[in-house]
């Protein structure tokens, strides 16, 4: 880091570093890479989501804000950060308004096997150092990317950019409800504590809170509606937006009752495989609709998906690790 970055800066450097590369990501993709930020940080800074075929990928940003005396990037990483081989390490020099010229893209992985080994005062350390240009003998040459190419680097192409279907989410207003129900359902997930958390940003896509289990590495997606009641308002129906809704089997819905009267949740909630929503749903225009008893979360066909809300983050941490 430079000068301008010193006395505990250090910390806000790498924030702009990170920022930079989601700006990035998805300035080139159009929309089709998918940014979520943790929650609780346990080591991952980010989480990219590939719209078009619902692939996630784990990354640590590292950065740089100068270049060393002999015109090289030097990234140091402590060897424990380190856990989970297939997450990304991007390193990147951001000294300027964009980032450098060329951006090192590698798996933990292949850092950890490629990387010069320090120890010092008994912690293990790992050093790259590269180069702002293309096509040297360096053993990082394989993993430098352009900057203008890194979306591609993820396996992205320019047909798969986001669609007017997708930005076709921006708009909705969940309300104060919706909004409760959100941050409920990251309550009860946060109780479980093998589970990493992460929230979109901006909001734009069927996913609104995604759990990674931090052994097993698994995502689990989910969109979260709540219905509301009280005596005098009681019929009770989900909408699911079509144009923006994409169905995957990493993605569910969950849906949450909430009793305006008693100013609580019900005990139990729907916990519904994306996969399945067109075949329970009834279409109306632009939506697929669900309908639930009034005055609750409840209904003969929607019986199989309930599941309690005091269990749900034990219930996701099950399913993440016996599912494939």
């Amino acid at each position: 880091m430079d000068a301008r970055w010193h006395h505990g800066r250090t910390q806000a450097a790498g924030q702009v570093a990170e920022f930079k590369v989601w700006a990035e990501m998805v300035r080139q993709s159009l929309g089709g890479l998918h940014v979520f930020l943790p929650v609780r940080d346990l080591g991952i800074d980010g989480v990219v989501h590939r719209l078009a075929d619902g692939a996630y990928f784990a990354i640590q940003v590292k950065g740089r804000t100068e270049l060393t005396p002999a015109g090289q990037v030097h990234i140091t990483v402590t060897a424990s950060s380190f856990g989970d081989d297939e997450a990304l390490l991007v390193g990147v020099l951001a000294e300027e308004e964009q980032l450098g010229t060329m951006i090192l893209v590698v798996a933990e992985s292949k850092f950890r096997e490629l990387a010069s080994h320090n120890v010092v005062d008994g912690r293990e350390y790992l050093t790259a150092a590269f180069e702002m240009h293309a096509g040297g003998k360096s053993r990082w040459a394989p993993y430098l990317v352009e900057r203008e190419r890194l979306a591609q680097r993820l396996g992205l192409k320019l047909a798969e950019a986001a669609t007017d279907e997708v930005s076709a989410a921006v708009h909705v207003d969940r309300g104060r409800e919706g909004f409760l129900g959100e941050i409920e359902v990251v309550r009860r997930l946060a109780e479980a504590e093998s589970l990493n958390l992460f929230r979109p940003f901006p909001d734009l896509e069927t996913v609104e809170v995604l759990a990674r289990h931090i052994t097993s590495h698994r995502f689990l997606g989910l969109q979260v509606k709540t219905v509301g009641w009280d005596k005098a308002h009681l019929e009770n129906r989900v909408y699911v937006r079509r144009s923006s809704f994409r169905a995957s089997p990493s993605t569910f819905v969950s849906v949450l009752g909430w009793n305006r009267d008693e100013g609580r949740f019900e005990d139990d909630l729907l916990l519904i495989p994306s996969q399945d929503i067109a075949s329970i749903a009834r279409v109306e225009g632009e939506w697929m609709m669900l309908e639930l008893e009034p005055g609750g979360v409840k209904h003969r066909r929607l019986d199989a998906y309930r599941t309690s809300l005091l269990e749900l983050g034990r219930t996701v941490e099950s399913m993440l690790i016996s599912s494939s």
